[in-house]
């Protein structure tokens, strides 16, 4: 453990007084108001398919929705389009199994469908069938409107991406940083650039394991290359001895090849995995969270590394 170096700049004297200024000064939480749902992203979606939630909306309340449905789908096959996302799916084209696990029951459904195409018998009963064992005809029977029931869903999606936006909140707060350090000391700033395309521009050769990986950032200066990553665990679905295994190995891999490894991450699942922190100092040579880069570590760690 390189406890000079967090010495020197903390003024700690201890493994143990080192977690514990790491875990006093966590971030509890990154869910900034707008982490919850991306509203503007979720109007979009709906709004884009509004048409053909009006014509789904004829066959709400449907004396014989067998019959309406064949005959809508056979009239506007373009709706079939977005009858995917009635079931909140996404994609528009997949397999449907009607009895796991006989293979022989296995359906292909293509749902990407025009105005001007003319449906065959069979595939309309086959989108009839998917659509009534899917659950869809007994949504006609108490949905008041498909623009609102869509709305719904795609909240319910977008709830997916928010793992995505945990990782830009804690992008956001480091970018500036990062980008303001490497031009006061003239150290090139690559970010979001796979290791491999970071190495050609320089001619030098990715570290083993890493050419198609794409850390968040990379800095040169002088031939040396330092990888930075960065990340925030709530600690929801967070594993930490996983985490600290999967960045030592990579600070490893980046040691071996010549280059410098900084992780830098906070939240709340540190404070519930004091003994995985401590190996995590024990393996990786600069371990910080972000009250550490706002006291000066971040500088003072690129300074060291770009000095060996």
């Amino acid at each position: 453990m390189a406890l000079d170096f967090y010495r020197k700049s903390l003024g700690i004297n201890s493994q143990e007084e080192l977690v514990k200024s790491f875990t006093e000064s966590l971030v509890i939480t990154n869910r900034t108001p707008d982490f919850f749902v991306d509203w503007p992203k979720v109007k979009m979606n709906v709004d884009e398919i509004r048409l053909e939630l009006d014509l789904w909306d004829s066959l709400i309340k449907s004396k014989n929705i067998r019959a309406d449905f064949k005959i809508l789908i056979e009239s506007h096959p373009q709706v079939l389009r977005t009858m995917p996302i009635l079931l909140a799916i996404r994609d528009l084209k997949f397999p449907v199994i009607y009895d796991f696990p006989d293979r022989s029951t296995i359906k292909d459904y293509d749902f990407k469908k025009q105005k001007e195409d003319k449906l065959k018998v069979d595939e309309i009963n086959k989108y009839l069938e998917l659509a009534e064992k899917g659950g869809l005809f007994d949504v006609f029977s108490f949905v008041s409107s498909f623009y609102d029931y869509i709305l719904g869903v795609e909240v319910g999606m977008d709830t997916n991406a928010r793992k995505n936006r945990s990782g830009q909140i804690m992008e956001n707060a480091i970018y500036p940083i990062v980008k303001n350090i490497c031009s006061s000391k003239c150290i090139d700033f690559h970010f979001q650039e796979k290791f491999k395309i970071v190495g050609e521009k320089y001619n030098v050769k990715a570290p083993k394991d890493t050419p198609n990986r794409k850390p968040d950032f990379i800095l040169q200066k002088g031939g040396k290359f330092v990888n930075i990553e960065v990340n925030f665990f709530n600690g929801s679905g967070s594993k930490p001895e996983e985490i600290i295994e999967s960045y030592s190995n990579r600070r490893n891999k980046l040691l071996a090849a010549g280059w410098g490894f900084i992780f830098i991450t906070d939240g709340n699942v540190w404070n519930k995995s004091l003994n995985q922190l401590k190996n995590g100092f024990d393996n990786i040579d600069y371990l910080l969270n972000l009250d550490f880069v706002k006291k000066g570590l971040l500088e003072a760690a690129l300074k060291e590394e770009f000095s060996k």
